[in-house]
């Protein structure tokens, strides 16, 4: 009887380790069950602002994987309603998936086309490019395969509004 005390007593020792040693869900403490594993609750998401010259304040992100000191990152973006992230590229090939909030995507050419808040984007590195969130608050998740870098450019003077078929 001893023996099956101790040993429930050390599982459940065990079980409260194991939980602690797996995280709050943040993206400061994200939760793993193993190697490069990574799963995190975007409700507790801890956000700072996107601090980058050129870009108005406004922005904010949340690096999800990675860092945007170097390597490649992960990350949620959040941008506030009516708010123009300025023509701008990166040498690093980026992917979006935009979460939520009706959106512009401005090409470098001026080709602008409205998209709806549940969009993927896929763009080669060095591709100029604009968004112009709408009425509503905007969030969008983007990885950058390579270490964040951003240069920005003249917004194009002419807009050119494509519709969707």
């Amino acid at each position: 009887m001893k023996l099956l005390i101790a040993a429930a007593l050390a599982l459940t020792a065990a079980n409260s380790v194991v939980a602690q040693e797996l995280g709050r869900g943040s993206n400061t403490d994200p939760l793993s069950f193993g190697f490069d594993q990574v799963i995190i609750d975007l409700e507790k998401v801890e956000w700072g602002p996107l601090e980058v010259e050129g870009i108005p304040p406004g922005a904010e992100v949340a690096a999800l994987r990675g860092s945007f000191d170097g390597g490649p990152v992960e990350a949620i973006m959040r941008l506030p309603a009516n708010f123009t992230l300025p023509n701008h590229s990166h040498t690093s090939a980026e992917v979006y998936i935009w979460m939520t909030g009706e959106f512009t995507y401005i090409a470098d050419d001026g080709r602008a086309v409205d998209l709806s808040g549940t969009t993927f984007i896929s763009l080669p590195g060095s591709s100029p490019h604009g968004l112009i969130c709408k009425d509503t608050p905007c969030m969008f998740y983007v990885r950058y395969a390579r270490s964040f870098d951003i240069q920005i450019h003249p917004m194009p003077k002419n807009l050119k509004k494509i519709k969707l078929k």
